[in-house]
């Protein structure tokens, strides 16, 4: 799928997990590949991470092993998200560090695309 590539962090080795996550999930929604993306990532800017809808990323052990797997890649991506952002983003909800970091470089990795494909 093409707006899979058109992402900022494509040339991370974890977008192919993330891509991996978000092509599993697509089938729970109708239309063309194209806006069951659109519609997935819709949801997952409503809810976030935080509401469940990653099945991968619901328990803190699942988050650690995927953490462990791909942390010099979530660690860049945060870096180069708050160098944009000129900021450090706060792990508001206190959660642990590595379930924090898969959210938010989940959310951040959908929410790139969802910018570079619908948002012209």
């Amino acid at each position: 799928m093409k707006a899979l590539e058109k992402s900022i962090y494509a040339h991370y080795a974890v977008s192919k997990a993330f891509n991996k996550i978000i092509l599993s999930d697509l089938d729970a929604y109708d239309g063309t590949k194209k806006e069951q993306l659109k519609s997935f990532i819709e949801d997952l800017q409503n809810g976030g991470c935080i509401s469940g809808m990653i099945g991968e990323f619901i328990y803190h052990a699942d988050c650690k092993t995927f953490y462990k797997k791909h942390l010099d890649d979530l660690e860049e991506i945060r870096d180069e998200l708050e160098n944009s952002l000129g900021e450090c983003i706060k792990n508001r909800h206190r959660l642990p560090h590595y379930t924090f970091m898969c959210w938010l470089c989940f959310e951040e990795y959908c929410f790139d695309i969802y910018r570079s494909t619908f948002e012209k």
